[in-house]
């Protein structure tokens, strides 16, 4: 029985663009699901993947201002997604998070999480921990080149997310 040839990497290149093509596309339709802005579902995503960030680290990761932040959660736990709250420990600082309202990972997300669940379920764990490591690598080197988020960020488009 013959062996499939070997996967070039550039075809690994071009499947994770696909991916991140489908990826935007979701998340354009979601944006008009939720009548949000791209400032307001980037924030969203921030700390949906972040443990109780600070509206100062969100300001920074989105590029925008201290005052351009408090507008963002402002609009935001008006709808009850996300909700502020003083800090366990120090009262000076403020961190978000999720409020009553906020979005669940459906639709394409959850598929999304399944079909990576079901792939990695077939790596045995140094597999899983290579993998890991070098989509860490590629995180690194992608924010070492510049290429962060703050800097090449998406322009927010023109839809208001006011109730």
């Amino acid at each position: 029985m013959a062996s499939a040839p070997p996967i070039r990497s550039s075809e690994l290149f071009r499947a994770l663009l696909g991916l991140q093509r489908a990826h935007a596309l979701c998340e354009v339709q979601l944006r008009a699901r939720l009548n949000l802005n791209d400032t307001d579902l980037r924030t969203l995503n921030l700390i949906r993947c972040s443990s109780t960030p600070s509206p100062g680290e969100l300001a920074k990761e989105l590029g925008v201002s201290s005052a351009g932040i408090t507008a963002v959660l402002d609009r935001l736990e008006a709808r009850h997604v996300i909700q502020r709250q003083q800090h366990a420990t120090d009262r000076r600082r403020t961190v978000v998070h999720p409020g009553s309202d906020f979005p669940e990972a459906t639709g394409a997300a959850m598929a999304m999480l399944r079909s990576l669940h079901r792939f990695c379920a077939q790596l045995d764990d140094p597999a899983r921990q290579a993998l890991c490591a070098l989509l860490g690598e590629i995180l690194l080197t992608l924010q070492a080149a510049d290429t962060g988020p703050a800097e090449h960020s998406t322009p927010p488009d023109s839809r208001s997310s006011e109730l």
